[in-house]
């Protein structure tokens, strides 16, 4: 799959899970979409940007964590998902860690 062509796929698939981030940036509230005096749009400020990011990542994660079959996104967009090693697999959901890890 090129490059474009995933970057279509994952926009239908991935931009309505993630509506209410979007609906933060679009919602035309003052300060999200600053325009200076000369009437151009002067982009999203780089704090509004990054909180953005990070609601973002936290969508994913809950949706992943959420998926009723481990890997169903990167099945549907058609990607190789990340191989799951013979140790973390062995580990069942919950298990005690190790000593000495922080248990995060």
């Amino acid at each position: 799959m090129t490059a474009g062509g995933l970057a279509s796929k994952a926009e239908m698939i991935l931009d309505p899970r993630l509506a209410e981030v979007w609906q933060l940036l679009w919602a035309g509230e003052e300060g999200l979409l600053s325009e200076d005096p000369a009437g151009e749009a002067g982009g999203v400020p780089e704090e509004v940007l990054a909180g953005l990011l990070r609601l973002a990542y936290l969508q994913g994660y809950a949706d992943a964590t959420a998926e009723p079959h481990p890997g169903e996104l990167y099945r549907e967009l058609g990607i190789r998902g990340p191989s799951i090693t013979g140790k973390a697999a062995a580990r069942a959901r919950g298990a005690r860690r190790r000593p000495g890890s922080s248990g995060k």
